[in-house]
């Protein structure tokens, strides 16, 4: 090592046993007849009294501060929605349910219509949200959606399916 090297090493160790001996800050004691002022609990006190209370018996509460429940597997994913509860319109119509009746040709793009469950007609765009999925793209002949998946052994949570447009409809 170079000497300024030495000297740098020399210089930290002389500060760190200097405060190291120096003696700790007298705590503030009230003057007799004052009220005590109220002090935070340190955190060995928040501690042992959490501690305490779970051994009497009372409640243990577990605050996750944004991380994920460690108790919680991570191969089962959580059922999001209600079998029974879906809105009305686009959002309540899975991508299994879509009868594609015709595309459209906007300024905007292709637009798709289609039959939902209700035998309504509704016109979809890219980026329109599903029950289950979403539309990504809409071409002259097809609509491709992504639909998510509930199935942990997959690779992907999600696949993308494609409708044609029939010919028979198309002429």
């Amino acid at each position: 090592m170079r000497r300024s090297s030495w000297a740098a090493l020399a210089l930290m160790l002389a500060a760190t046993w200097t405060v190291a001996q120096s003696p700790a800050a007298p705590k503030a004691t009230p003057a007799p007849g004052q009220p005590a002022a109220h002090a935070a609990p340190q955190t060995g006190e928040t501690l042992l009294e959490q501690e305490e209370s779970a051994l009497a018996g009372r409640s243990y509460t577990y605050d996750p501060a944004g991380r994920r429940d460690p108790f919680r597997s991570l191969l089962v994913r959580p059922e999001q929605r209600a079998a029974g509860s879906r809105p009305p319109g686009i959002a309540g119509i899975s991508v299994d349910e879509i009868v594609l009746q015709g595309i459209w040709k906007t300024q905007a793009g292709y637009s798709a219509q289609i039959r939902g469950t209700d035998n309504k007609s509704y016109l979809l765009r890219p980026g329109d949200l599903l029950w289950d999925g979403e539309v990504i793209r809409i071409g002259p002949n097809e609509v491709v959606f992504r639909q998510n998946l509930n199935d942990p052994q997959s690779v992907k949570p999600f696949r993308d399916v494609t409708k044609q447009l029939n010919a028979a409809i198309k002429q």
